[in-house]
């Protein structure tokens, strides 16, 4: 014991020759010489653990599930930068939304059964079903780290396996050309960037006209536009993979060049295509309105506007602007891309979205074997008729 400006220290060295202290100073030598006895009463009884392991214990028993996530969004780092606002909105909404049953629980009173039986409760939607369980299981993984509980209660078994990305039928070469004449003129060049430059649709509406070099026919992506709390902002890439070249096919060099005259500001940081308000375009500038029908005659009511109008009118009302870049990734698969190419291309920071595109040619492949087969089949009965 020591006595430091009138409050007492106490400090013993434990059964693991550690120094361990109090955590906290005493108002007088009786006090601390109290604390002192009773930590060497659990050392007798074979009950004692370090003081400050037992502080933790008291922390975690206080400490809501509620006050722990929001601190854990707000202090999240990852590969040591703090998280993107539109991650860290997104985050927000999932714990608000969806992991309400675990708000007001203590950390420590959070069981396996307990997010079983969340998990299994959750609607049938794969995308937000994954998000939501991977989110909570990276929140307890940093509990288990901080030994604010000895092992994460998030454990389904099933729930991280990689769900089968959905099929999507990629329009053709003509259906994306017819697609983007469709489209209201200023805002085609969007489809044909999408189709085969593989840009985000972020990406696209966060270009600006220096990031367009003609002279070497490519395209720099730098930052892109996200919704934050209802607002349209202009921010770096997601991840560093986003940051990229992407070298312009030279069928549509003549359409930038006329769209870059006809559409878009002279000043270098212009927005290439800027919204009604002068700031990036939003989802539903570009998606418009939807086709309405008469439900009692069953004939067009009005032909609607934009995207919506524009997948309409080639046939394909199923079809989303996303699938776009599936179209742009999967063709330069096709055209012999390797998986490092692709993902360079793409932006992707993860192998396993570029490595669908792979597998998707690899089926092409397959296909046409079989195809090839079976004209060998027709060719040899063909034959042995003569």
């Amino acid at each position: 014991m020591s006595p430091t400006r009138g409050r007492w220290k106490a400090f013993y060295v434990g059964p693991d020759r550690h120094r361990h202290t109090a955590g906290l100073t005493f108002s007088n030598q009786v006090r601390a010489q109290g604390w002192l006895a009773t930590e060497l009463g659990l050392i007798e009884r074979g009950e004692w653990t370090p003081p400050a392991e037992r502080r933790r214990q008291v922390e975690a028993a206080a400490l809501t599930f509620d006050e722990f996530a929001r601190d854990w969004i707000e202090r999240r780092l990852v590969r040591g930068r703090p998280l993107k606002a539109r991650t860290r909105e997104h985050y927000l909404d999932i714990h608000q939304r969806w992991f309400t049953p675990f708000h007001a629980r203590t950390l420590s009173s959070i069981t396996g059964p307990d997010i079983e039986r969340w998990y299994h409760g959750l609607p049938d939607a794969p995308t937000m079903r994954s998000h939501a369980y991977s989110l909570l299981k990276s929140i307890f993984r940093t509990a288990v780290a901080h030994r604010l509980v000895t092992e994460s209660p998030v454990a389904v078994e099933g729930a991280t396996a990689r769900s089968t990305p959905k099929d999507i039928t990629l329009l053709t070469v003509a259906q994306v050309q017819a697609l983007a004449d469709a489209m209201p003129a200023r805002r085609r060049l969007l489809v044909l960037l999408a189709a085969w430059c593989g840009l985000r649709f972020g990406e696209l509406t966060g270009l600006r006209r220096c990031d367009i070099d003609l002279d070497q026919e490519t395209i720099r992506i730098e930052q892109a536009a996200v919704t934050v709390g209802g607002a349209r902002l202009i921010t770096t890439p997601k991840s560093a993979a986003g940051r990229r070249t992407v070298y312009l096919p030279p069928h549509v060099i003549a359409d930038v060049r006329h769209h870059l005259a006809t559409y878009t500001a002279h000043e270098a940081n212009a927005l290439v295509f800027p919204g009604t308000d002068g700031t990036p375009l939003t989802p539903g500038q570009v998606y418009g309105h939807a086709p309405r029908y008469d439900t009692g005659s069953g004939k067009g009511k009005h032909p609607g506007n934009g995207f919506y109008k524009a997948r309409d009118q080639i046939g394909r009302p199923d079809f989303r602007f996303h699938d776009l870049r599936h179209f742009a990734a999967t063709m330069a698969a096709i055209s012999g891309a390797t998986t490092k190419e692709l993902m360079q291309f793409a932006g992707h920071s993860d192998i396993h979205a570029a490595m669908r595109y792979q597998e998707a040619v690899t089926d092409r492949k397959r296909d046409l074997a079989h195809r090839m087969a079976a004209l060998a089949d027709v060719l040899a009965e063909g034959s042995h008729r003569v």
